[in-house]
């Protein structure tokens, strides 16, 4: 009777442990298929404003003057000569490039140490003229410890080059 009384209180504890696991999986499941329901609610709102976004798109591009995108070389050539307007002086590195049907996105990295913040505003300030043909899309700054009242800036900047 012991015997028997230890095999069923196992055999319970096992089963409740599954079930307890089973319970977790069942909401792990159910809010993975509410998260792939709204992913495709989201999905299927923006494949039917498709039209307007095109047309959108379209209007926004033809509005942009193939002269001031810049290509590659430009763009780091425009960094330098930016930087250097600014009283700064840029170490630029990390160039790549992305492209799709319409544009090639140029993106660069330009760093500046023991830099005043003064100038980098200057830098910044000159860099948002130039919108949407060149834009950051990263900014870091720390404190340089071993010159008061500067700073280390790391820029990433990318360029869209509209290609006919």
């Amino acid at each position: 009777m012991r015997e028997k009384a230890l095999l069923v209180a196992f055999v319970s504890m096992a089963s409740l442990a599954w079930l307890i696991s089973a319970i977790g999986r069942g909401r792990i499941m159910a809010q993975e298929a509410r998260s792939a329901a709204v992913a495709g609610e989201e999905q299927q709102q923006w494949l039917s404003n498709k039209a307007d976004i095109e047309a959108k798109a379209a209007s926004a591009t033809a509005q942009l003057d193939a002269a001031k995108t810049l290509n590659g070389a430009r763009l780091i050539g425009e960094l330098n000569s930016l930087a250097g307007q600014a009283g700064l002086a840029p170490e630029v590195s990390g160039q790549r490039t992305e492209r799709t049907t319409q544009f090639a996105f140029h993106s660069a990295q330009i760093s500046f140490r023991r830099a005043d913040m003064g100038a980098l505003v200057r830098f910044y300030e000159e860099i948002a003229k130039r919108s949407p043909y060149i834009g950051l899309e990263q900014v870091s700054l720390a404190i340089d410890r071993g010159a008061p009242g500067t700073v280390n800036a790391t820029f990433r900047v990318v360029a869209a080059e509209l290609q006919r």
